[in-house]
């Protein structure tokens, strides 16, 4: 597509909505942490298993394979099925009375959200102009990012008013699901099957070539690690003991949840931001490197802020940083044919999920053993954000080193254009 269309705009934005929603299913346990473990009667160990790692491991392990889905039968029964496996799962969780019940449908929610964001990139690259891509994936992310918004701030405060409880949210959440399958049924189309008014017949590519093909080249490699270690202290942070952190420095709650809305605030609007300066600037490495440097400042100062003021500035640099990993899908798509696509950029968001799949429990462990029996003490926080501080640290030492700067061109017409010039 090389110009904006009615019909194509239109896909867009029913795939942006599923991804707003999948987004806030992705956050909103942890809006609720505290009641799911009253109620499900669960340490922080197993809440960090049944927020993230449940949800977080069968999300990135499916990314790759929701690509596959998407090459062999198209945008729109992908779609629609993804969106009924949601509205099931959510209404299994809200009836859920066992940790083992709430983490089978935490597990089948994975399953179905995990389809979201890879559709949503195949409807940017099949339906919008290429012309600015980094730019138009981050807006696709900023919509998104509408779903933690909501999680953090305002369902919080429901929350703590009594008006609402996570079960009745949960339920509401899974006829939302429904009524966004309508949307998909009647509105979505597939675009990458026709050409002008020609129907193109083609055979699928072995699965173990295209994997093959995605496993030859390292810098995709390199740029998906870069993604998920700037990503991973936000999504952490905000699923897990985000909260907790800025109450121990005498935040209210409330309070703590409007500062995680805050981070995703900025992060929304960073995502379109550095796509934007990306393509102006014609630089990928330069903008990731700027991202997760802010990253690892904004943890440091995180550990050190003694005014609420610092920690809102900590926060919002915590978001602007991880929205840095929006340029991993277009830093990744450059190095790929059009056939790989859809598969490239689920290898992406396999990486960044099956990432946070890991380090979340491992984290919430070491919580687990440090602390006193009533609660944690500000000295504990401050060792978990040291954990974080040496991720974002590594992932930017690593990041400098090994990712090379492809200027906002695909890699594999510099090769042709190459061989043609000799």
């Amino acid at each position: 597509m090389d110009r904006f269309t009615r019909r194509g705009v239109t896909v867009w934005v029913v795939c942006a909505l599923f991804f707003l929603y999948e987004f806030l299913l992705r956050t909103v346990v942890g809006t609720f942490q505290h009641p799911i473990m009253y109620d499900l009667e669960l340490t922080s160990f197993k809440f960090s298993i049944l927020s993230t790692t449940t949800y977080v491991l069968i999300y990135g392990l499916m990314q790759v394979p929701v690509g596959l889905i998407i090459e062999r039968f198209g945008l729109k029964k992908t779609l629609l099925f993804a969106c009924f496996i949601c509205v099931i799962a959510t209404f299994g969780f809200a009836y859920s009375t066992s940790f083992i019940m709430a983490v089978f449908f935490r597990f089948l929610t994975g399953f179905g959200c995990s389809f979201g964001f890879i559709c949503l990139l195949v409807s940017v690259y099949d339906w919008l102009p290429k012309k600015n891509i980094a730019f138009l994936l981050g807006l696709s992310q900023f919509f998104g990012t509408m779903g933690p918004m909501l999680s953090a701030g305002p369902l919080e405060s429901l929350s703590e008013s009594g008006h609402v409880n996570w079960r009745h949210v949960f339920t509401l959440l899974s006829m939302i699901g429904f009524l966004i399958s309508i949307l998909v049924f009647f509105f979505v189309e597939n675009n990458h099957e026709k050409t002008g008014g020609f129907t193109i017949l083609k055979r699928p590519e072995p699965v173990l070539k295209t994997l093959k093909t995605l496993a030859s080249q390292a810098q995709p490699w390199m740029v998906a690690l870069f993604s998920a270690g700037a990503y991973f202290s936000i999504e952490y942070l905000s699923e897990n003991e985000g909260r907790n952190i800025l109450i121990s420095k005498n935040f209210s709650p409330s309070t703590s949840a409007y500062v995680i809305t805050l981070a995703w605030f900025s992060y929304a609007i960073g995502c379109p931001l550095f796509g934007y300066l990306s393509d102006k600037l014609q630089r990928r490495r330069l903008m990731i490197l700027l991202t997760i440097l802010t990253c690892v400042v904004s943890i440091v100062m995180m550990m050190y802020a003694t005014t609420p003021l610092m920690l809102g500035i900590a926060f919002v640099l915590l978001g602007l940083g991880g929205s840095g990993q929006s340029l991993g899908f277009a830093t990744i798509a450059e190095h790929y044919k059009k056939q790989y696509l859809a598969t490239a950029l689920g290898l992406n968001n396999a990486i960044m999920m099956i990432f946070s799949s890991l380090n979340a429990p491992m984290i919430s462990l070491y919580i687990d053993m440090i602390k006193e029996p009533e609660m944690l003490r500000l000295t504990d926080y401050t060792h978990v954000l040291t954990i974080l501080l040496f991720i974002t640290g590594a992932t930017f030492i690593a990041s400098s080193l090994f990712i090379k700067e492809t200027f906002c061109k695909s890699q594999m017409s510099f090769t042709i254009l190459d061989r043609k010039t000799y």
